[in-house]
């Protein structure tokens, strides 16, 4: 006798099994693509900002003057995007500028003293803002990866190497050799300012036409340390996972380094 399968389909569990499978796989989509483009403005923010760095030092360079990148740095919920400027220090006097107006917020507010004309104004070769999603990570790079000691970094290596001159304060050597030496313990090392409502993180990279590099904060107070760090994370992803970190040495070196390649 020949004999017919009867086609019975789904049981309602198994029904039920397969819907939640799909449900589960499809939350974990939506949040994946949620995050990526905002830590894609985030690394692209990042290095933006290292080609801005690189530019005012060909800038200096080519035309023998002092070029000056400023900038305004906002708090990690407060404010306006991330602003900065590059201008030409066109009479030497920008750090006394900054000492005369200490409470600056942008270029406008930064008028250039004697021997500067009456009425005259720093050239500017460029300006932006990053994304509005782009922020500093108020505590630095080293919270970012919970002060874990990047591999390699040792006594010797945290003196420099020759890639810097001068003191490193501040330093857990967070950021992989040879830049164990570098600030890491705040969203911007050479500025003044908490990041707080009425006291924003300010400060300027100083570039020689020699090629050396100083950095100065908000009141033109210039820093000892041979380097600086200016670490950024995106809002909504938890911040701290997927933060990006702009290095900066006063011998010219700009390097960028995530805290998830960590």
């Amino acid at each position: 006798m020949k004999r017919t399968r009867r086609n019975t389909g789904f049981t309602i569990v198994e029904m039920a099994t397969v819907v939640g499978i799909i449900a589960v796989l499809a939350a974990l989509s939506y949040a994946a693509l949620e995050v990526l483009p905002q830590r894609t403005r985030l690394t692209g923010g990042a290095l933006e900002f290292s080609a801005v760095i690189s530019s005012a030092r060909s800038h200096a360079y080519g035309r023998n003057q002092r070029v000056a990148v400023i900038l305004n740095a906002d708090g990690p919920n407060l404010g306006d995007p991330i602003r900065y400027w590059v201008v030409v220090d066109n009479w030497s006097n920008l750090i006394q500028t900054l000492a005369a107006n200490p409470d600056w917020q942008t270029l406008n507010d930064l008028k250039p003293g004697a021997p500067a004309p009456a009425g005259s104004s720093y050239t500017v070769f460029d300006s932006g803002n990053f994304n509005a999603s782009v922020r500093v990570l108020n505590m630095g790079f080293a919270s970012a990866v919970t002060g874990v000691k990047a591999k390699g970094c040792k006594e010797a290596l945290t003196d420099k190497i020759g890639l810097a001159k001068g003191p490193s304060v501040g330093v857990s050597e967070t950021f992989p050799p040879p830049f164990c030496f570098v600030p890491d313990n705040s969203a911007c090392t050479f500025c003044s300012g908490d990041g707080t409502s009425g006291k924003p993180l300010r400060g300027v990279v100083l570039f020689e036409p020699d090629g050396s590099v100083s950095f100065a904060n908000a009141t033109g107070v210039v820093s000892p340390e041979g380097a600086a760090s200016l670490v950024l994370r995106a809002t909504g992803t938890g911040g701290a996972e997927s933060a990006q970190a702009i290095v900066m040495t006063n011998t010219g070196l700009v390097r960028t380094f995530s805290a998830s390649a960590r």
